[in-house]
């Protein structure tokens, strides 16, 4: 029983790093830059993620899992309860200061606290 114990500090200095960036990427995200578009992201700090699009007519959902490596999140959707049919299977945003930029390069996700006027 006394080895757990012991490990716990061990445990908790090499995982901070992850926690750290993860709480950095975190949060509620809005798509700015895209005309007659609305889209917003949450980043959950458990590594979950929500999405939605909407485009006129279209509206497309997604949730499941998020990671960070190499200067971009990338979402991987799962089918749920919620949505059964993802708008995506795997998305990557490329991490631009604290802005998140979708592959094809239009727009950003920002949280309203990073938006600059």
């Amino acid at each position: 029983m006394r080895a757990p114990i012991a490990l716990l500090p061990l445990t908790a200095f090499l995982a901070s790093p992850l926690l750290a960036q993860a709480s950095e990427r975190t949060g509620h995200y809005y798509l700015r830059g895209v005309m007659e578009t609305g889209s917003e992201l949450m980043l959950h700090p458990d590594g979950r993620f929500q999405w939605y699009l909407v485009y006129g007519a279209l509206d497309l959902f997604a949730e499941g899992r998020w990671t960070e490596k190499d200067g971009a999140v990338i979402l991987t959707s799962e089918k749920t309860k919620d949505v059964p049919n993802p708008g995506f299977r795997t998305l990557t945003l490329t991490v631009r200061d604290r802005s998140l930029v979708p592959p094809d390069g239009q727009g950003a996700y920002v949280r309203p606290a990073d938006e600059k006027d």
